[in-house]
């Protein structure tokens, strides 16, 4: 009878396929069930579970005396059946305990700090400077959350479980590939070096493919975010420790640069922060950052405080007029 009813609808969990085969299940319930079963190792477990629980309870309904027996027997079989009912629950909060997904691991680097993490799915994550990530295995899921900073991703092939970066503005999906995802404030980059990568808001509809070699931008309240060809050089140059910059203000780079070291830096006048810039730097070099703005502006670093300000230097070259 159990089995008739189940036979409109195939079961889904455990549970369900304990009670369609419950007094016996004809051939097409034994086949659906037994495909079940290989679809995911866990389910044989989860169904073993409904059957000694089963058991337990069932033995324990019969040891029961009816109420119409002695009163001092019939107490004490109450008592044995309450003691195994309490072992049943204690074994299945056990396999519940072992099922429940495991707490995520934080890893953080320092101003100027770098730092490769292996994951146990074969999967390895570079963490940039100043970045913050908690991650999470799951049986059918890998999932990342990017606090803040930046980090690079080479992610172990796995159909049966997509690989997810979260942040505040948005995630990155994939199956298996090498993408760069930075956090900064208001913006999201998501950068793709390999394989295709789905980067959405979190609503229904939102989602756009980023292919090798592009890039996209995801900024608070867009709806979309937008793609465009990367520069993979400027990039992920930061995974060699280099800072490339292409025509870019000196403000901003002078801000980027404040990543990799323990100081912050900033111009010390509009105009210089306007300054165009075109160079390949170390991460955290200042010698190098010093020399560079010496040799190109005529321009100078001193420290006022808690900070590093970039300043007219005594001699200034005919470019930085």
């Amino acid at each position: 009878m159990i089995g008739a009813l189940f036979r409109r609808k195939r079961p889904n969990t455990a549970a369900q396929w304990f009670a369609a085969r419950l007094g016996g299940a004809d051939s097409q319930i034994e086949r659906q069930f037994h495909e079940w079963l290989r679809e995911d190792p866990a389910h044989a477990e989860e169904y073993a579970l409904c059957e000694i629980t089963w058991e337990v309870s069932h033995d324990a309904a019969k040891q029961s005396p009816e109420p119409s027996s002695r009163p001092g027997a019939y107490r004490a079989a109450l008592r044995r059946r309450s003691a195994v009912f309490a072992a049943a629950a204690a074994a299945a909060a056990g396999l519940a305990f072992w099922y429940w997904p495991p707490a995520p691991v934080v890893y953080a680097t320092a101003p100027g700090e770098q730092r490769t993490v292996a994951l146990d799915d074969g999967s390895r994550l570079t963490l940039n400077t100043r970045t913050r990530i908690s991650v999470r295995l799951e049986r059918h899921a890998r999932e990342v959350v990017l606090e803040e900073g930046e980090a690079f991703f080479e992610v172990a092939k796995d159909a049966s479980r997509p690989f997810t970066v979260r942040t505040p503005l948005g995630l990155a999906r994939a199956v298996g590939t090498r993408f760069d995802v930075y956090l900064d404030r208001s913006r999201l980059s998501v950068t793709t070096q390999e394989g295709r990568v789905l980067v959405e808001t979190g609503t229904a509809g939102s989602g756009v493919i980023v292919d090798a070699g592009r890039q996209a931008e995801l900024r608070s309240g867009m709806t979309h975010a937008a793609v465009d060809a990367a520069n993979l050089n400027a990039a992920l140059g930061w995974l060699t420790h280099r800072l490339e910059v292409n025509d870019a203000p000196l403000g901003d780079v002078l801000e980027d640069f404040s990543r990799y070291t323990s100081v912050p830096l900033r111009a010390d006048t509009a105009r210089i922060a306007a300054l165009r810039v075109s160079a390949v730097l170390r991460t955290g070099d200042l010698d190098a950052l010093r020399a560079t703005l010496r040799g190109a502006f005529g321009l100078d670093i001193e420290r006022r405080g808690g900070e590093l300000v970039v300043i007219e230097g005594k001699s200034r070259s005919p470019a930085a007029n």
